[in-house]
């Protein structure tokens, strides 16, 4: 849909644009886009429903492996919107870590635990002052 003119200049003259004329030409251009197979919300397959000629069990197939497609699209975005997930990944990926070549992580976990001291320590002198 084209936005409608914001311009502030009110004292030309120039009448203010209809919201209904510019939904109008909005519509009548998605319409040409649509109608010339250039939409790109929409694909061939799935553009007018099922496809012609196809019988009940194979529109009962498509909209179950559509469900089942969903359902994994929705699974993926909760994994990655799930902190507990996020958390079992980062154990199991420092354990992997830890048993091929503790050095590195040891060396991490030692550089974490000097930074929050020292950080500890910075807040204390401070309220100390």
């Amino acid at each position: 849909m084209t936005p409608r003119s914001t311009d502030g200049d009110r004292s030309s003259g120039a009448a203010k644009p209809d919201p209904r004329d510019e939904l109008a030409r909005a519509r009548a251009d998605e319409a040409r886009a649509d109608s010339a197979g250039v939409s790109p919300d929409k694909d061939a397959e799935n553009a007018d429903g099922p496809r012609a000629g196809a019988s009940i069990p194979e529109i009962e197939l498509d909209l179950a492996r559509t469900r089942e497609e969903f359902a994994a699209t929705l699974d993926a975005i909760e994994d990655k919107l799930s902190v507990p997930a996020h958390a079992r990944r980062l154990k199991a990926s420092v354990t992997r870590r830890l048993d091929s070549d503790p050095k590195p992580v040891l060396a991490a976990a030692a550089a974490g635990t000097v930074g929050v001291v020292a950080l500890v320590a910075g807040i204390v002198k401070t309220i100390r002052r």
